[in-house]
């Protein structure tokens, strides 16, 4: 039987609007009938629930009988999972959720830019606020549905942590790293580094710090290069690239950007950037991006921002096989060759650049370069 494809659908829950029965009609505020959603979504102007499009879906799934009966259509539970699926994106009221959330993600992606770039400067929430130009109250809330933190504690952890990776990968002294990161006194530091991570800055160095080994279990082919300051436009995975599903869906959405918004598409390189050092921060706290650098002037917007690549001496390794090896590889790494080369770690942020992909080879064939940012160690 045809189904009813030419009706009007509420647009919150994607059933076909009945105009022929008013109370299956949605109310406004003054307590007039809806033109746009069903009596289930609203009432007097208001969404009876909050709810998601994946939410939604399910509902109707269940109730597969009850949406035919409605709506006059025959649909199995698994045809109308399509259906909605493809359709319920669509709808009014998700589309300008989905706006929102786009105008949101830019601007705290916007703010974590500059918090990157002004880690050890002045860096008021108040202030942070206005420049996102929410009110306080909102800027907080946004900020923390999107990182999971709230705004002080995000900035207070990452300069902890950079505190930290000095410790373990310079020889610079304790009152050297904090005039240079600029606490008011060494109680202040101490007393701040404590409280996060349960030791002194003395006893994490000692604990942490890379500690060379008298021979190398595994030879690591290495090149040093030096490379200019360039740009990816991103998509944050934090830790979801441990669940294959979502990241090979997040992989998608970067290489579908690609072919949309790029037009030298073919000659881009695919990067990954991890912005923490593995041995300071948690890996549910890591900022892991993937990405497309590109000589071309970025468009971005959503979920996508700018990523900085800076430039400078890299430690470049060549990586073949499985990405699962990579966690090991980079250990190696850190533990073997950084101890003993002549060479600490400049800052945190290393990246990955993808020189195949798992369409166009087997997995034990992948080729992947890894930029570690290395200085000379001065010698004492």
């Amino acid at each position: 039987m045809k189904q009813n494809a030419d009706k009007q659908y509420c647009q919150s829950c994607g059933m076909p609007l009945r105009f022929d029965v008013e109370e299956y009609m949605g109310t406004n505020a003054d307590h007039s009938c809806s033109e746009e959603y069903c009596f289930y979504c609203l009432k007097d102007g208001e969404f009876t629930v909050d709810i998601s499009v994946s939410e939604m879906v399910e509902i109707w799934v269940k109730y597969t009988d009850k949406y035919n009966w409605y709506s006059g259509t025959n649909y199995t539970p698994q045809e109308l999972r399509v259906v909605l699926n493809k359709r319920m994106p669509t709808l009014k009221r998700y589309r300008k959720k989905k706006e929102t959330q786009n105008i949101h993600n830019e601007t705290i992606n916007r703010i974590r830019t500059h918090i990157d770039r002004n880690l050890f400067g002045k860096l008021d929430p108040e202030w942070l606020a206005a420049e996102a130009n929410f009110s306080y109250y909102h800027f907080r809330n946004v900020f923390q549905s999107i990182t999971g933190e709230n705004i002080w504690t995000y900035i207070q952890r990452l300069r902890l942590e950079y505190i930290a990776h000095l410790l373990i990968v310079t020889e610079q002294s304790i009152e050297s790293i904090r005039l240079q990161t600029n606490y008011q006194t060494k109680f202040s530091l101490a007393k701040a580094f404590k409280k996060h991570f349960g030791i002194s800055m003395t006893e994490y160095r000692t604990r942490y710090r890379l500690v060379k080994e008298q021979e190398s279990t595994k030879l690591l082919k290495v090149e040093i290069r030096r490379i200019n300051t360039c740009q990816a436009v991103c998509r944050e995975v934090g830790n979801t690239y441990l669940d294959q599903q979502f990241y090979a869906l997040t992989w998608q959405e970067l290489i579908n950007y690609n072919k949309k918004h790029l037009k030298q598409a073919s000659a881009n390189r695919f990067v990954c950037i991890s912005q923490d050092n593995p041995f300071v921060t948690n890996l549910e706290q890591r900022r892991f991006h993937i990405g497309i650098v590109t000589d071309e002037e970025i468009k971005h917007k959503g979920k996508f921002f700018v990523q900085e690549i800076p430039g400078g001496m890299y430690a470049v390794f060549r990586h073949k096989g499985d990405y699962s090896g990579l966690p090991e590889f980079y250990k190696t790494i850190y533990e073997q060759w950084l101890p003993q080369s002549g060479y600490h770690l400049r800052h945190p942020q290393t990246f990955d650049i993808f020189l195949n992909t798992p369409i166009e080879v087997a997995v034990d064939e992948l080729l992947t370069e890894i930029y570690i940012p290395i200085e000379r160690t001065k010698l004492k």
